[in-house]
C-alpha cells in the first residue's frame, strides 16, 4: 500500500532523513521504533505532506505523493494522528470531531458523516459523553482518544500514528492499542511510530528501527523482539 525509496529531507542544512525506505503492506500493522531525534516524526510529515522532501519516492497505491499539498494527500485515504494529539483546545469535542470530515463536509454526505460519527463514538465511548465539553478540559487519554477519532473521520485506508501512548498512564495506553488493534481488524492499515518499542513491536507484524535518520534494522516484529541490539537499546537489556 505505501512505499517508501530512499527518502531524504533536510531541517535547514541538518539531514532528518538520510535515504530511509520502508514498506507498509496493505491490512498490516507497521510499527517504526527509534530514540528522540531519530527521525520518526519527520518521516510521517513527508508522508502526510507537511514537509518538503528533497530526494526518494513515497508511493501510496502506485502514485508517487511525494510534494503533494497535505488536504490532497487527506483526500487519498492518508490521516495522521499527531504528536502531542495537536487538537482544536478550545472547541467541543463534538467540534473537533467534526473537523475531521471538513474535506467531505457537504449536506449531501450528513448521513455518512452521521454514521462515521457513530463509529467512533462507538470505539470511543467517553467521546460521546463528553461531546459538549471543551476538548481542552480533557484528560491526556481522552485528547488522545479524540484526536484518533478527528483522524478516522477523514476515513482513512491508511493511519499514520505518531507516539500515541506518549505522557499516558499504562491502563490508557492498553486502551489505545486496543483500539489501534481493532482499527486494523476491520481493515485499516496502520504505520505507527512509537518510543515505547515493546509496545509498538507487540502490536506489529513487520517493523523498523530508525536512528539518526537511518533505518538500521527490519523485520518481522517477533524476530526484533528477540534481537540482542534491539533489547539493550529500546526494551531495558
Amino acid at each position: 500500500m505505501l512505499k517508501i525509496e530512499k527518502l531524504r529531507a533536510y531541517y535547514d542544512t541538518i539531514p532528518a532523513l538520510k535515504g530511509v525506505s520502508v514498506e507498509v503492506p496493505e491490512g498490516e500493522i507497521v510499527s517504526i521504533i527509534g530514540a528522540n531525534g531519530a527521525g520518526k516524526s519527520t518521516l510521517l510529515k513527508a508522508i502526510s505532506g507537511l514537509i518538503k522532501t528533497q530526494q526518494g519516492r513515497i508511493a501510496y497505491k502506485d502514485q508517487d505523493i511525494a510534494g503533494r499539498a497535505a488536504n490532497k494527500i487527506v483526500a487519498l485515504g492518508i490521516s495522521q494522528v499527531p504528536e502531542g494529539r495537536q487538537i482544536f483546545a478550545h472547541l467541543t469535542v463534538q467540534d473537533n470531531i467534526n473537523l475531521g470530515a471538513y474535506l467531505y463536509f457537504k449536506r449531501r454526505n450528513r448521513a455518512e458523516i452521521a454514521e462515521r460519527m457513530s463509529e467512533v463514538y462507538t470505539l470511543f465511548p467517553i467521546l460521546k459523553r463528553r461531546v459538549k465539553q471543551i476538548a481542552g478540559t480533557l484528560s491526556g487519554g481522552e485528547q488522545q482518544m479524540l484526536a484518533i477519532a478527528r483522524a478516522l473521520m477523514g476515513r482513512p485506508e491508511l493511519l499514520l500514528l505518531d507516539e500515541p501512548s506518549m505522557g499516558l498512564a499504562p491502563l490508557i495506553v492498553r486502551e489505545i492499542f486496543a483500539v489501534i488493534k481493532k482499527l486494523n481488524e476491520s481493515g485499516t492499515t496502520i504505520l505507527l511510530v512509537e518510543q515505547n518499542a515493546k509496545t509498538a513491536l507487540n502490536v506489529a507484524k513487520h517493523a523498523f528501527v530508525l536512528e539518526t535518520g537511518e533505518i538500521v534494522l527490519e523485520g518481522l516484529a517477533s524476530d526484533l523482539l528477540d534481537n540482542p541490539k534491539v533489547k539493550e537499546a529500546y526494551l531495558g537489556g
